[in-house]
């Protein structure tokens, strides 16, 4: 049996023993150097014996009505030298787990006070909210309640022997731990230099870059009307190398010593004597005689 509790409950009613659960949650009162004496424990639950009265709270063993004492002196929340000890026994009960106390004038008898499980709250007399004392409704409004229902007895005398709470402290470990997201690099603009305009800056150490438009028109655009002209070009080189093969060899046929040659152009070319052009389109195109 736990030496923070001893029983003098054995000719009443609720003559059985507090639960596991509850002896578990209340042993934060051995820290406290302080021992409950439980005068009216445990009883059968409804329909299982006659061995119970009043409410289902001490049903089980949920719950005792219990005196207290500090060494051999019985301790009295009437007393003002004592009231602090029974908030401090209200507050700790209620981070441990334990939902319900009832005490006051007229609840019971002076000192007495209803400790255990069920539905939260306090009362005072006649089992009422609105009576409960000022000092029990402030010392268990007070407290920050358990965050866990099932608790060890080791467990709980440790967090209230060292419970300790730096709301600061939380948020830096939070910020510390959070994970930084990358930020991404801004796109660097496509250069549109060909390997001339790279070989001369390499050469020069320059930067020179293309510009993204010429008079107004996309540099590609402009690029690709002038892939076209060289296209078109080297289109016309390879008639000009076809029929100039036609040519010689119906010349050699026929016995011609000097065949001529038709040559396609694309311009007129300055300082050449001109000749008559035949089939030119706006000096695009054409041969000549």
């Amino acid at each position: 049996m736990a030496n923070y509790i001893r029983y003098a409950n054995q000719g009443a009613t609720r003559n059985k023993p507090l639960s596991d659960d509850l002896l578990k949650r209340l042993a934060y009162l051995e820290q406290m150097g302080i021992t409950a004496e439980v005068f009216s424990g445990g009883q059968d639950g409804i329909g299982e014996g006659s061995q119970r009265t009043g409410s289902v709270r001490h049903d089980h063993g949920g719950a005792g009505d219990m005196r207290f004492y500090q060494g051999d002196r019985r301790l009295n929340w009437a007393n003002p030298e004592d009231r602090p000890i029974f908030e401090d026994i209200v507050r700790k009960g209620k981070e441990a787990g334990i939902t319900g106390f009832g005490a006051g004038p007229g609840y019971m008898g002076e000192g007495t006070m209803h400790v255990g499980m069920g539905k939260p709250g306090v009362w005072g007399a006649a089992g009422k909210g609105d009576n409960a004392p000022g000092w029990l409704r402030d010392a268990y409004n007070g407290s920050k309640g358990s965050a866990d229902p099932v608790v060890s007895s080791t467990v709980i005398a440790e967090s209230v022997k060292n419970k300790t709470y730096d709301p600061i402290a939380d948020v830096m470990a939070a910020k510390a731990s959070a994970t930084t997201m990358p930020v991404a690099e801004a796109e660097k603009p496509k250069s549109l230099n060909g390997p001339l305009v790279q070989a001369f800056n390499k050469i020069t150490g320059k930067n020179v870059q293309v510009p993204s438009t010429i008079g107004g028109v996309g540099t590609d655009k402009v690029m690709g009307a002038f892939s076209g002209l060289g296209g078109l070009a080297q289109a016309m080189s390879a008639q000009d190398n076809q029929l100039n093969s036609q040519i010689q060899a119906n010349a050699a046929r026929s016995r011609v010593a000097s065949p001529i040659e038709i040559s396609l152009m694309g311009t007129e070319v300055p300082g050449l004597n001109k000749r008559k052009r035949r089939g030119g389109l706006g000096g695009i195109g054409g041969f000549l005689l």
